[in-house]
């Protein structure tokens, strides 16, 4: 029997120039229920009692429970049915748990509106807690779908930042190899500036972003999230079926198993289209918007200049870049809550790197100076580098003389690294105690030092053509006023 609900709803749509297949698509019932409802001339008067289903009436109680209680959602419900011993079908359940949401008051009517192929997207986010390794994670998944197809493309972030909602729809943008004509996202404040609609105003880097890639934006009214149900709804699933019950072994695993999630999910029918969202994505490809030659960059408060050693700084951190761009203008933003991207002037990718958890960390890869080995140059970190690996223990000896040496730090880390070379390591360690000891630190005290403790001439000669070879360094200080301390020393 049709509910009075129904019968107003189908005759609207029919009164808005829709035809049979594409209300019955839109509300979810058969055609032939539609037919029946537009040959009554009035609304329906009475509802008979739903009839039993054998297989289900015995599992009641277990499906309200689920239903009301823990809150699954229809296509859990009939997965934890199967192991009690339910053996029909799909549609005879959803058909009896329809009947059971009517009786609970859990149906809320809607009208589901349909898209042309590469007219709308919709886009939004969700929070949820995971097990990665042995931590619990706040996690951030932001789902970009296509409004015809249902083609899903998900993208995890530690945060929900503007940033990072930007990054979620590129992702959504290149993986679909086009934008569509309009982008659907709610009032949150990375969008949105105002919300209310008599004074509603856009966020202006938001309007930008979608400039860049020809979308109009549309936010859905204030309190009415089913505005976006395509993208919304969702969200249920993949917290049923991917969430709930599962841990990683890393972020890496997490993403990966996601993608593959997301591709299985893209294979099955849907229930409003009756078809796979991968057939309908074939076809709305063709209608999307070709993308512009570089991704948007979230914001100029990221322009970098990279410093004479091939670092930018980002936060309280230091990290590498390739030594072509020394001395050059980059851009600089975080990817996922958990990267920082490096970009030239022309916004291509340079490299990225894990961001540092630990203040005043300085991030390299070996790679990035390849080249400036070749040609002899001594940059301070590959300084630093030689040192550490000499003398790991001495991270305190390398902080103090930075601090010390303001000005120009690698004028005095040069020569004690090659001093390290010539000289005992139980020699430099006896120096470097002293340095702590008189906080000192200075390549003229380290040389001063090691010339009375160690003198050169009994030191091996440097070998040729080793990276670290330098010019034999000349002492003419006087010595004397080192005399005091090497006494105390001994």
């Amino acid at each position: 029997m049709i509910s009075l609900e129904e019968w107003t709803t189908i005759r609207y749509l029919k009164a808005q120039g829709l035809g049979t297949r594409k209300i019955a698509r839109q509300l979810g019932i058969s055609r032939n229920k539609v037919r029946r409802a537009m040959g009554w001339d009035r609304q329906p008067q009475y509802q008979r009692e739903p009839r039993s289903n054998s297989s289900l009436e015995p599992l009641r109680d277990a499906i309200k429970k689920m239903l009301l209680e823990k809150h699954f959602i229809g296509s859990r419900i009939i997965e934890e049915l199967r192991p009690l011993g339910y053996k029909g079908s799909k549609t005879a359940f959803y058909d009896y748990l329809a009947k059971i949401k009517a009786v609970e008051g859990k149906t809320k009517a809607c009208i589901r509106y349909e898209t042309a192929p590469g007219q709308q997207a919709q886009f939004d986010w969700s929070p949820y807690t995971v097990l990665i390794g042995s931590s619990l994670t706040k996690i951030i998944i932001f789902r970009f779908i296509l409004g015809f197809s249902r083609h899903k493309c998900h993208f995890v972030c530690l945060n929900e930042s503007q940033f990072s909602a930007f990054e979620g729809i590129e992702h959504g943008l290149w993986k679909c190899e086009g934008s569509p004509k309009e982008l659907v996202v709610d009032n949150a404040g990375v969008f949105v500036h105002k919300a209310a609609p008599a004074h509603f105003e856009w966020n202006q880097r938001f309007l930008e972003f979608c400039g860049h890639y020809s979308m109009k934006p549309i936010a859905c009214r204030v309190g009415n999230p089913r505005a976006k149900g395509k993208v919304e709804r969702p969200f249920f699933y993949l917290e049923q079926h991917f969430i709930k019950g599962n841990s990683f072994d890393s972020f890496e695993d997490l993403c990966s198993r996601l993608s593959r999630f997301e591709e299985e999910w893209d294979l099955q029918i849907h229930q409003t289209t009756r078809e796979r969202p991968i057939d309908r994505f074939e076809l709305e490809k063709a209608h999307l918007t070709p993308l512009p030659p570089n991704r948007f960059i979230s914001s100029k408060e990221l322009f970098r200049h990279v410093s004479w050693d091939g670092m930018v700084s980002f936060g309280s951190s230091r990290y590498s870049v390739p030594s072509d761009y020394d001395g050059k203008n980059v851009w600089v933003r975080t990817s996922q809550g958990r990267y920082i991207e490096i970009y030239n002037q022309q916004g291509n990718l340079i490299d990225r790197h894990a961001l540092s958890q630990k203040k005043g960390a300085t991030v390299m890869k070996e790679e990035h100076y390849e080249k400036l080995k070749k040609n002899g140059f001594r940059t301070r970190i590959v300084m630093e580098k030689a040192f550490l690996e000499k003398f790991p223990d001495q991270k305190d000896f390398l902080e103090k003389l930075y601090a010390q040496q303001k000005l120009n730090p690698l004028f005095h880390l040069r020569p004690v690294v090659e001093l390290a070379n010539l000289y005992p390591r139980e020699v430099m360690l006896k120096v470097f105690e002293l340095s702590h000891q008189y906080n000192t630190f200075s390549c003229h005290f380290i040389r001063g030092l090691l010339e009375k403790e160690a003198p050169t001439e009994a030191a091996p000669e440097p070998r040729a053509g080793t990276l670290w070879s330098f010019p034999a360094i000349q002492v003419n200080a006087d010595l004397s006023a080192y005399q005091k301390l090497m006494e105390v020393k001994s």
